[in-house]
């Protein structure tokens, strides 16, 4: 069962989705749930979806991923924000960690800036 955290909401009046709708892109396009999931690949998925969830928003996605050996607890105390000079009205960011099986983490982040001008 995986473990989730919301980790912040929507920084703008204009978001893509729902941070429900996010938090179920983001879980549910991870491919392998194991240490050796290709991120590349998974940060992919989630943009697809994100595209077809919003036409009129450009997405950046930052992922983390935190691989503790054997599953050992751990703690590494890091801290990732993001920051634009960007329209608080129409563009935002959105991140959200969460540990699909004990001693793997994820921490993504969405950025979404809009097509709109």
């Amino acid at each position: 069962m995986t473990k989730t955290q919301v980790n912040s909401l929507p920084s703008s009046n204009e978001y893509p989705v729902s941070p429900e709708k996010l938090i179920s892109i983001i879980e549910k396009c991870l491919p392998d749930t194991s240490p050796y999931c290709d991120v590349a690949a998974y940060t992919k998925l989630v943009l697809a979806e994100l595209d077809k969830a919003s036409s009129v928003h450009k997405f950046v996605i930052s992922v983390t991923k935190i691989d503790a050996a054997k599953g050992y607890n751990f703690d590494l105390g890091i801290d990732s924000y993001v920051g634009g000079a960007w329209n608080k009205a129409t563009d935002g960011a959105f991140t959200h960690a969460f540990e699909p099986i004990p001693g793997l983490q994820y921490l993504m982040t969405i950025v979404w800036l809009s097509k709109k001008p």
